[in-house]
């Protein structure tokens, strides 16, 4: 056992408020027998066409399908428990953090932000920068940052006025020396939203970055088959046999170009050549690559589109692919689209913005911020499943309509389980009792006897 472990082993009367932590953040970032000082930045080196790539159709149409979705959600800033009843002091910090998402700053809404926050996360990384104003009705401004220009302390130790990020103009590499223009963020000035994130580097994985070499070779056989396609280019080479001199070449050659070939260029050659049965060999059509579709590789274009749908977590069919695809799986495909790629995203933006702008810049830490409808899922089998954990005393009413986010129901009848309601509704049907003020209560629900002489 070491000095320093003995140390660790002791236990005075009082712990500290935050505890030291002894395991290195991000290991594999730091050289053998290198120095290891919090001043030293990590640096992501992605490739500088990653914006262009996100121009390609196939990555365009990935991206919207996620960001878009994730825009139009209508969003609300709620106390954190949803069943605790309001006051004065939560609906004005309610209403104060309303106004400042509704209006980060001068520029966006809170759409446009969420719009460009939502693409850059899907890239590679996704960041807002926080301020504060003096102005108690509009406390907090946000701006969005590129965030494929942030580069991170990876030793930061917590302490929150030391710079945590860097912002380095352009995607270069940082230079150590000081120079070129860059911008020092503490932690509490920047939030920086990482996909995938990973214990082995400070930065995340988005999708796009991980279908980089797919989108790259789509790119490359698509331009390929576009080639093929517009210049006509011939897909066979004719060989005239060894009979063929250069006049009679000359003149073959220019035949098929002004009466044959059209607007490409076939190659001919001739060879002197001897077949099998001692002969010489006359003309031959000897085919170079595929013709037609086969020629345009667009099967290894749909393989390459389903592994672009497979870096998005979203199904194929999203990206243009419609093979064998009928109601039944469309429906079931487009269900796990919105579980797997719309919710995990949502989710990451509104838990960053709850805990830093909420929490941690405003101080409101009794309100969260929420998208609505993001848990949307299919309200029939819903209703379904949940008639029968009613029946099966599972569940209340109000258990239901809380479930649903809708405001608990004053009937007493909505806090029941379903034999509690029998009991009450057998009950009230031996007595022979309506006990609903409303329709008489208290009064005998046995019908009145006529007057004498009356019919």
């Amino acid at each position: 056992m070491g000095l320093l472990d003995i140390f660790k082993n002791r236990r005075p009367g009082r712990r500290r408020h935050e505890p030291p932590r002894d395991t290195i953040p991000f290991p594999n970032l730091i050289k053998p027998n290198g120095i290891q000082t919090n001043r030293r930045l990590a640096y992501k080196p992605i490739p500088r066409n990653l914006r262009w790539f996100a121009l390609n159709p196939y990555a365009r149409r990935a991206i919207n399908a996620i960001k878009n979705p994730i825009a139009m959600l209508e969003w609300e800033i709620t106390p954190l428990d949803r069943d605790e009843k309001g006051n004065s002091e939560l609906d004005r910090q309610i209403e104060i953090a309303t106004f400042c998402f509704d209006h980060p700053n001068n520029d966006d809404s809170f759409r446009t932000l969420t719009e460009q926050v939502t693409e850059d996360i899907l890239l590679g990384a996704g960041a807002l920068e926080t301020q504060l104003s003096g102005d108690e009705q509009r406390p907090l401004w946000m701006w969005p940052v590129d965030g494929l220009t942030i580069q991170i302390y990876p030793l930061w130790d917590g302490n929150p006025a030391d710079p945590r990020y860097v912002q380095i103009v352009g995607y270069g590499n940082f230079v150590g020396n000081g120079m070129g223009q860059q911008v020092q963020l503490r932690n509490d000035e920047l939030i920086y939203i990482r996909p995938n994130p990973s214990s082995a580097t400070p930065f995340g994985h988005g999708p796009l970055e991980i279908a980089f070499n797919t989108v790259s070779r789509i790119l490359g056989v698509g331009e390929f088959a576009g080639n093929v396609a517009t210049n006509a280019r011939p897909s066979v080479a004719l060989d005239l046999g060894e009979g063929a001199t250069e006049e009679t070449l000359n003149a073959f050659r220019s035949y098929w170009r002004n009466e044959v070939e059209g607007q490409g260029t076939m190659p001919i050659w001739a060879m002197q050549s001897v077949g099998t049965d001692g002969k010489a060999r006359g003309p031959e059509v000897l085919r170079m690559f595929p013709e037609g579709d086969k020629a345009l590789y667009l099967e290894y274009q749909n393989f390459l589109i389903r592994e672009i749908a497979t870096a998005f977590d979203i199904s194929p069919q999203v990206l243009g692919i419609e093979k064998d695809v009928n109601r039944n799986t469309a429906e079931v495909a487009d269900d796990r689209d919105r579980a797997q790629a719309i919710k995990p995203y949502a989710h990451l933006v509104q838990e960053h913005l709850t805990r830093e702008a909420l929490h941690g810049k405003l101080g409101f830490s009794q309100l969260q911020f929420r998208f609505k409808g993001v848990e949307a899922e299919d309200e029939l089998n819903i209703a379904q499943v949940y008639e029968h954990e009613y029946k099966n005393n599972a569940l209340t009413p109000n258990d239901y309509r809380r479930a649903r986010g809708w405001d608990a129901s004053d009937n007493p009848f909505a806090d029941m389980l379903f034999a509690d309601v029998e009991i009450a509704i057998q009950a009230a049907r031996g007595a022979a009792q309506v006990d609903d003020k409303n329709l008489g209560g208290g009064k005998s629900a046995k019908p009145k006897p006529k007057p004498k002489g009356k019919k």
